[in-house]
């Protein structure tokens, strides 16, 4: 059933992954948390770039409550949200996600694990889990504390304060915010213009950024990297390519 609330579609080096289940705002069940999972985590080889949509008109209502009881037994619910999480971080691909109207509670611990985020204006971000007596993950929790200011993170979990699209802007929880209905379309545009050649370095600095952002980078072993990916014949394409493009051109070493 989860390969239904998943829209799976590629184009190039992008896969768009959508929610669809209209009837409930893509409320995140069970079988959809386990279809975005899965698809993340199996995204094939030629796949540089991930995009993470709702739709035109709702990113996520958020947790499904109806398979929610509002007891201890609902922390395999966590669990679910965590894989998806977990692959969306351990993946060496970019993932963004493309936010339209409202991303709420556990759509939004999944938006903030992404890359970054681009929302339709009128989009919205908030975690009201207080509001329903609910102390949140606590390993999300830290998670968002390491990655976005104090301030953002008590106002979003303390006050379960609803950011509209410009304050999240402000609040560094939206990247970018686009015209209404084109957050897919711009996250689209923004991957389209990986290719193969670029994969080796996507790759490698997706994975550094999760080590360091983790506290468990080797630097040493990280500097042979770059020496590897300095002389491997990707490299040496590119470099080649630009000298054509910018002939003549004062330039820049990238």
């Amino acid at each position: 059933m989860s390969g239904n609330l998943v829209e799976q579609s590629a184009a190039g080096a992008v896969l768009v992954l959508e929610m669809k289940d209209p009837a409930s705002r893509n409320a995140l069940s069970r079988a959809m948390l386990a279809g975005l999972a899965e698809a993340v985590a199996g995204a094939g080889d030629g796949i540089l770039g991930i995009v993470l949509t709702g739709g035109a008109e709702c990113f996520s209502a958020g947790g499904d409550f109806r398979e929610l009881t509002g007891t201890s037994q609902d922390l395999d619910y966590d669990d679910a949200v965590s894989r998806v999480v977990a692959a969306i971080l351990d993946s060496d691909r970019i993932v963004v996600a493309a936010i339209e109207g409202p991303c709420v509670g556990a759509a939004a611990d999944i938006a903030l694990s992404c890359d970054y985020r681009i929302a339709g204006a009128g989009s919205f971000i908030q975690i009201p889990a207080v509001r329903l007596g609910l102390l949140y993950n606590p390993a999300a929790i830290a998670r968002l504390r390491r990655f976005y200011p104090s301030d953002t993170v008590r106002r979003l979990l303390l006050a379960g304060e609803r950011f509209d699209d410009h304050e999240a802007r402000r609040a560094g929880l939206f990247s970018r915010i686009v015209a209404k209905g084109e957050a897919a379309a711009a996250a689209a545009r923004d991957l389209e213009k990986l290719d193969g050649q670029q994969a080796p370095a996507v790759r490698a600095t997706k994975r550094l950024l999760a080590e360091l952002e983790a506290g468990a980078a080797d630097a040493a072993r990280w500097q042979r990297r770059r020496v590897e990916l300095l002389d491997s014949e990707q490299r040496r394409i590119a470099v080649q390519q630009a000298r054509e493009r910018f002939a003549g051109k004062p330039g820049t070493q990238g």
